[in-house]
């Protein structure tokens, strides 16, 4: 796969200048489920895997199982202008210390949201409490004009911690006008759907990587794959699907091809975007 230049300053400089149209919003991918939303002046960061801290910290083996496929699209020292990071779970390609340490250093103004139990891993990274909020099932969060809600993530099983604290979660972001989930790591259940359907929502960030024995004899924990996030945007009425988790990592991806095959056959007028990294693009409800 071609490689992306590491830390390219003009994605930087991108979402710094760029100006959101008024009831739109803009979105960049960075791989694997990486997101930057940029709503107004607010711009969160989702899940950013921005280092290779997996292979310099030799946490799998073989030492090349989770090896990416391109560089970074955005140095983390870079991002200085970061409002809101949101972390799914603490799984290292979402929850990535070097990342997080660095936008900490970098945008010292940034909140931190991610599942309660996993507050005194942030901490152990440097960042100070006041600027860490937990994160609760349901229990939605105001940062600024997002409304913020919680979703319990069922990857492979909910995981829950002594207090019944989910550690796993997706999220569900209300803007003045476009509402949109990002799944986190989950497959997909009934309750979820049962949750997502009344909140139209407008765009979804679904991983589509599945799960296999191979993977899971590997220790990789499944998801949705591209069968079961086409089928769960046809539950909820989801207006755009943007696949993610699919892309980063030689040992866990999946051919998007597929998941543009299962659409055209079988539901030719969903809308979608396959994403590069770095890529943006802009939302407008209103165009639905």
């Amino acid at each position: 796969m071609p490689q992306n230049p590491s830390g390219n300053p003009s994605l930087v400089q991108q979402i710094s200048n760029a100006v959101v149209p008024e009831g739109a919003i803009m979105f960049w991918h960075l791989g694997q489920s990486g997101v930057v939303l940029k709503v107004n002046d607010v711009i969160c960061y989702i899940d950013p895997y921005l280092s290779n801290y997996i292979e310099e910290e030799s946490l799998v083996y073989p030492p090349n199982l989770l090896k990416r496929n391109f560089d970074s699209p955005i140095s983390p020292e870079a991002i200085t202008h970061a409002n809101l990071v949101l972390i799914t779970h603490e799984h290292v390609d979402h929850l990535d210390p070097k990342t997080l340490k660095a936008i900490m250093k970098s945008s010292p103004e940034a909140t931190f949201i991610c599942p309660a139990p996993s507050t005194t891993q942030l901490k152990t990274i440097g960042i100070h409490e006041d600027r860490i909020h937990s994160a609760l099932a349901y229990e939605v969060i105001q940062f600024a004009n997002l409304s913020i809600t919680p979703v319990p993530a069922k990857h492979e099983d909910f995981f829950t911690d002594q207090k019944q604290r989910h550690y796993y979660l997706g999220y569900v972001i209300e803007t003045n006008n476009e509402t949109i989930y990002h799944a986190g790591d989950t497959v997909l259940y009934k309750e979820l759907i049962d949750f997502l359907k009344p909140r139209a929502i407008d765009v979804g960030f679904l991983p589509i990587n599945g799960q296999d024995w191979k993977r899971s004899n590997e220790g990789a924990l499944g998801n949705m794959n591209f069968r079961d996030a086409i089928e769960l945007s046809q539950q909820i009425d989801l207006d755009l699907i943007v696949p993610v988790h699919y892309d980063l990592f030689q040992s866990n991806t999946e051919s998007p091809a597929f998941f543009v095959d299962y659409l055209y056959r079988n539901y030719p007028f969903q809308k979608f975007k396959m994403m590069v990294p770095g890529e943006m693009m802009v939302y407008w409800s209103k165009f639905k």
